[in-house]
């Protein structure tokens, strides 16, 4: 087994196990719009990036359906975007909100460049870490900014 398919199984091990731990039980049907919003956006921008041959993914798990990546698109993107909206410090000030985006990007940052760099899971043909990174952060706060919008219409509606 190869280095890539260590990698791509262990993410889906440590997913797999930081659900049940991470996700509070009451925040469960928040958890879940986040997730599959995030990932709806995450297949779109793949798929686009991929198409645009901007990225390559020479190691992925269904090659003859798509040229992206299903575990870091569909799974780790989606958990990532999942736990920084529901532990985004929204009653902080902005500087602790600042150092958290650039915590959560700065991670993201570190495991794209080591992903491109050592593996054959990712690799920029027209396209760069950074413009990587800023896309990453503008959907994740897209993400977060949408589930905040339809919960608060929602809990409008009710009261």
């Amino acid at each position: 087994m190869t280095v890539e398919r260590v990698i791509l199984i262990a993410i889906w091990i440590v997913c797999i196990i930081i659900i049940p731990i991470k996700i509070p039980k009451h925040r469960t049907r928040e958890a879940v719009l986040l997730f599959l919003s995030t990932q709806m956006v995450a297949w779109i921008m793949s798929l686009l990036l991929v198409e645009w041959q901007a990225i390559a993914n020479p190691i992925r798990e269904f090659p003859a359906a798509s040229g992206s990546n299903f575990t870091n698109n569909y799974i780790f993107f989606p958990m990532v975007s999942t736990l920084f909206a529901l532990y985004y410090p929204n009653r902080n000030s902005g500087v602790i909100k600042f150092f958290y985006h650039l915590r959560v990007v700065l991670c993201l940052a570190i495991y794209l460049t080591l992903v491109s760099s050592f593996t054959e899971i990712l690799k920029y043909v027209h396209f760069n870490i950074v413009l990587h990174t800023v896309l990453l952060w503008l959907v994740l706060n897209a993400v977060r900014t949408y589930v905040e919008w339809f919960y608060q219409r929602k809990i409008q509606k009710e009261g």
